[in-house]
């Protein structure tokens, strides 16, 4: 999924802010508790101010998380 991931913060650079979190780290068990965590990756799309838009489970496409993305940025 990294060569993945990569590519799209590369397009989508100035446009998305991209945040990768350990999940298995204890400072970031809140972040597990607020998105509902339930499977590596887990992939989450949240609006500038905060609002759950999406969220995708397990291995994802380019074409997927890219059109996820569009969406978000379309509002």
């Amino acid at each position: 999924m990294k060569p993945t991931v990569r590519r799209l913060e590369q397009e989508f650079a100035g446009k998305i802010e991209f945040k990768s979190l350990d999940i298995d780290s204890a400072a970031n068990a809140e972040a597990k508790q607020k998105y509902g965590f339930r499977a590596q990756p887990q992939f989450v799309f949240v609006t500038g101010d905060g609002k759950v838009v999406s969220t995708r489970n397990g291995m994802q496409s380019y074409e997927t998380l890219k059109k996820d993305i569009e969406s978000l940025l379309k509002g």
